[in-house]
């Protein structure tokens, strides 16, 4: 330290910072700082805890996802040393407490699950870790089961029962037959859930996809599914949208390849929206006139003007097509309520494109209203039942999509809906009869007491048929009863809000709808796409993390399913 530093510091002047702001005349002696570091000097310092220590490391990564490797990390190391030098952690003695931190997290999350009372809605996706170059290359596919329920508090929940590895390139032992569950079952009784399992929702490989059928037998033959397991399976509506705009660029992929050698489309995500930004780029260049040179159509195979407006029109229905399914996925909670309207807008755009444009848009349009439509029929009794139980829609807005989608078929769709709401009610009303099965009355009642007659020379008889009369009159004169299901539906719908969050609405009408409420619980969680926000965009499997998967196979299961029941 100089000695003008040591002169500013040991002089008996005061600084007085910031006196104007909170009108005090009060000073800082800065002298006054020597006596805390003589307290500092003479404190006792504590015992260090090695064990705890370890425990600390473990929860940072379990709890707030760093790496496993940060243990043999130099500067984290060098982090340690700087603390207490005769600190050092070894990879393994960190990995088994990140071990006991599951099992103790795991006891409690498996007492929630079985204590909990409302349905699970199952997800199963398959991510993929790649590796190596092309002589050493490894693939391997991961199993990530994973329970989404809305907790007491209406909080959107989505919790990993199981992460493993499923199939690995190169190690035939290791492939689980198609026609098993993939032990999915057994996990479900491991768990204790297997009562309570209302839906699964995976990629879309068809609707006899066996996986969802040995697993949905398996759960019938425990507990009656509901609507006789016609809700069962879930179709991955981001896998269908995915699958419609892949079958566009694949109209045009001679001239995507064209435009590759032209136009440098770099390294990036597989997402689809991503390679429509790029043709834009190209188009763009194309238009200013860029490889119209002589030496760029000498070396390239340049896209005629036709191919560039083909080009031009995919990228204008894909376009159309992000705007929408943005909005959809980056829904910060996405709830099954907001899936029909926006596939509804979806049908409108196609719509307009299959019949405003020219034959190679229009036969493109076509094709994707195909597609859209045969998700629509497959999905629509779902769909209309989480929408339904959406305030600003409720059966309003089912007989609105309905009359314009089926026409004059539309009312028989209404009423169907509108049964398998009442079927699942009166299911729900029997399930939980303590909440009471009604909770609106009409507010009539009569008193009247005149014509009484005095009691002298009553005659002491009984008759039975007058008795029955005031028991029929028992019954006829009671208010009307309405169930909070009727409630609800008489009641005005909300006004349209972008902003509108189903479960927070929910979670205070819960007290004047009891039983329906118990009902939008369990049908709000629904996933109806396995992966929401940039995820959903993704044209391949989506990428395990290779931090975790290089992992023992325990460890791996550990860190991925602790950091899911604690990240919300």
């Amino acid at each position: 330290m100089s000695s003008e530093t040591k002169g500013a510091v040991g002089s008996e002047k005061s600084v007085n910072f910031d006196a104007e702001n909170d009108g005090s005349d009060d000073s800082v002696d800065l002298n006054s700082f020597s006596s805390d570091s003589d307290a500092w000097d003479n404190a006792e310092v504590s015992e260090f805890d090695e064990q705890k220590a370890v425990r600390s490391i473990a929860n940072l990564i379990c709890y707030d996802e760093f790496p496993p490797q940060i243990v043999e990390s130099v500067h984290f190391r060098g982090i340690l040393e700087f603390l207490n030098p005769q600190f050092k952690p070894s990879f393994d003695s960190v990995g088994s407490e990140c071990m006991k931190v599951y099992e103790e997290r795991k006891v409690e999350t498996e007492k929630c699950l079985r204590n909990f009372d409302g349905r699970f809605s199952l997800s199963l996706d398959i991510l993929r870790h790649q590796s190596g170059s092309y002589y050493t290359f490894r693939c391997s596919d991961y199993f990530c089961l994973s329970a989404h329920f809305i907790d007491e508090n209406w909080k959107l929940k989505k919790w990993v029962l199981s992460f493993r590895c499923l199939w690995r390139s190169g190690q035939s032992d290791d492939y689980i037959p198609e026609g098993d569950d993939l032990g999915i079952f057994r996990l479900l009784e491991d768990w204790g859930i297997e009562n309570k399992i209302s839906t699964l929702t995976r990629n879309n490989e068809g609707c006899d996809d066996p996986l969802v059928e040995f697993v949905k037998s398996h759960i019938q033959d425990k507990k009656e599914l509901q609507l006789n397991g016609q809700l069962f399976r879930v179709h991955c509506c981001g896998d269908m949208i995915k699958t419609m705009v892949e079958d566009a660029f694949e109209t045009i992929e001679d001239i995507i390849d064209k435009v590759r050698k032209l136009y440098s489309f770099g390294r990036s995500l597989p997402l689809w929206y991503l390679t429509t930004f790029k043709l834009k780029g190209a188009l763009e260049l194309w238009t200013m006139g860029e490889f119209s040179s002589q030496d760029v159509i000498d070396d390239y195979d340049v896209p005629s003007p036709e191919e560039w407006k083909k080009v031009e029109g995919v990228c204008k229905i894909v376009d159309k097509m992000y705007e929408v399914s943005n909005a959809l996925f980056e829904t910060k909670h996405l709830t099954a309520n907001v899936y029909l309207y926006h596939l509804d807008e979806l049908r409108e755009i196609l719509t307009q494109f299959s019949t405003d444009y020219d034959d190679f848009v229009r036969t493109i349009a076509k094709d994707m209203w195909n597609k859209l439509n045969k998700y629509w029929d497959d999905m629509f009794l779902l769909l209309a039942i989480s929408a339904a139980l959406d305030p600003r829609f409720k059966m309003k807005y089912i007989e609105f999509v309905c009359s314009k989608v089926k026409g004059m078929d539309g009312c028989s769709q209404v009423a169907a809906v509108l049964s398998a709401i009442n079927k699942l009610f009166d299911e729900y009303v029997i399930g939980f009869p303590e909440k009471g099965n009604f909770t609106c009355q009409s507010s009539s009642s009569d008193s009247d007491s005149e014509g009484e007659s005095p009691t002298a020379g009553r005659v002491n008889y009984t008759f039975s048929v007058v008795q029955d009369y005031q028991q029929f009159l028992q019954m006829s004169d009671q208010p009307a009863k309405k169930s909070d299901l009727h409630c609800y539906l008489e009641d005005p719908v909300l006004p349209w809000s972008q902003d509108f969050y189903a479960l927070t609405w929910w979670s205070t009408a819960g007290a004047k709808y009891p039983i329906l409420s118990r009902m939008a619980r369990d049908f709000l969680a629904i996933p109806v796409s396995v992966a929401s926000s940039f995820k959903a965009f993704y044209t391949e499997p989506r990428p395990a993390d290779g931090r975790i998967v290089c992992l023992k196979p325990e460890l791996m299961n550990a860190l991925v399913c602790t950091r899911s029941w604690y990240s919300e």
